[in-house]
């Protein structure tokens, strides 16, 4: 019996987990699906230290790879926020220019750690990277503009070689904020 058990599990495989979406970034901000921005217009902001009671803390930004060995950008955080306020992640390039900007939800109240990941090339289609040293920005805006709590982190890991079009409008690369691996 249990030599059929091994052979129906290798049979079957293991459940890909690539595409699950994140959930400690939908229990922060209630959706995991972005609004991109590919070489926006308008400047990152600055790091703003957070008012007495929030905390962001960004932790980690590193280029990755998803299950499914796509390339990611792996995002973690440590935050005490409240409700009411935007999120927006931004990646710079080695000039200090927007390569992206992911922008979604509403903070509710959350205590803990963010992981997410961001998927960078799918299907003939590429965030636009360049080369050179990368760093990122997280922040906290009021819906009226005003940024509440912001800070900076260098990217760290090799910036994968990536080929494709800017991503569609439309497009899931880049879009899908995507769980961590386990242990992360």
């Amino acid at each position: 019996m249990s030599l059929l058990a091994l052979l129906l599990l290798s049979a079957c495989g293991l459940k890909d987990k690539s595409y699950a979406t994140s959930p400690s970034l939908r229990a922060l901000i209630g959706t995991t699906t972005g609004n991109v921005a590919f070489r926006p217009p308008e400047p990152p902001p600055a790091p703003v230290a957070p008012p007495a009671d929030w905390e962001l803390h960004f932790s980690l930004a590193t280029f990755s790879r998803l299950e499914n060995e796509q390339p990611s950008l792996q995002v973690v955080l440590q935050v005490r926020t409240h409700p009411g306020a935007g999120f927006e992640f931004w990646l710079l390039d080695e000039a200090g220019q927007a390569v992206a900007r992911w922008s979604a939800g509403a903070t509710t109240s959350y205590v803990g750690t963010v992981c997410f990941q961001l998927e960078l090339a799918r299907d003939g289609e590429a965030v636009p990277l360049g080369s050179g040293e990368h760093r990122a920005i997280v922040a906290f805006r009021e819906f009226g503009g005003q940024v509440i709590a912001a800070r900076e982190a260098r990217v760290t890991g090799n910036a994968p070689r990536l080929e494709g079009t800017v991503p569609a409008p439309n497009s899931p690369v880049y879009r899908e904020a995507l769980a961590c691996p386990k242990g992360s």
